[in-house]
């Protein structure tokens, strides 16, 4: 479970970190359009794009993790039940074969 933890939340520092710069970019970008440098502004435009698919890139990925989670727990309780009408069946027989 600290494994799931410390992976989404990675996930989630690195997405942001990502976000961040790519806001700073196109404030830069912001900038550099008012002056007329607009070769600068599309560089930093294209970067901060860039920076927004691999932010979107790590959310994806921890969502992953959080759907992959949810299946495993769902799946462990389906086995839990089950394994547990499993054995109210077979005290209902052994019951059912006393009388």
């Amino acid at each position: 479970m600290d494994d799931i933890k410390a992976s989404a939340a990675k996930h989630h520092e690195d997405a942001a970190y990502q976000y961040e710069m790519a806001a700073k970019m196109h404030h830069e970008a912001a900038k550099h359009s008012a002056s007329g440098n607009f070769e600068k502004a599309e560089h930093l435009a294209m970067t901060a794009a860039e920076a927004n698919t691999i932010a979107n890139r790590h959310a994806v990925e921890a969502v992953d993790i959080y759907r992959h989670h949810t299946e495993e727990v769902v799946a462990r309780k389906a086995e839990a039940a089950a394994e547990e009408a499993a054995r109210a069946t077979k005290h209902a027989a052994k019951v059912a074969a006393d009388k």
